[in-house]
């Protein structure tokens, strides 16, 4: 895999027309701020992407979930009966 800088991109936009799947670095920082995959592997990456995206999405939602169900649990339930 390439890794490009945001320097070297920002210097010549067209390396990105020439990049199939390359790795974005911050040389300063030195962090990784993401990848780059070209569009033509879309077909083949889609499914992926969308099912980790759903995934985080569920697990966001039963936390969510198990956080409501303790703020019910220490209110309590009143049943009506006085």
């Amino acid at each position: 895999m390439t890794t490009y800088g945001v320097t070297d991109i920002q210097n010549k936009p067209s390396l990105i027309k020439a990049m199939d799947i390359a790795q974005i670095i911050d040389r300063r920082k030195h962090t990784t701020l993401g990848y780059f995959i070209s569009s033509k592997y879309e077909k083949q990456i889609r499914p992926l992407i969308d099912k980790i995206d759903r995934e985080e999405k569920l697990a966001k939602l039963n936390k969510l979930k198990q956080h409501q169900d303790l703020e019910f649990a220490e209110l309590g339930v009143d049943d009506g009966i006085k």
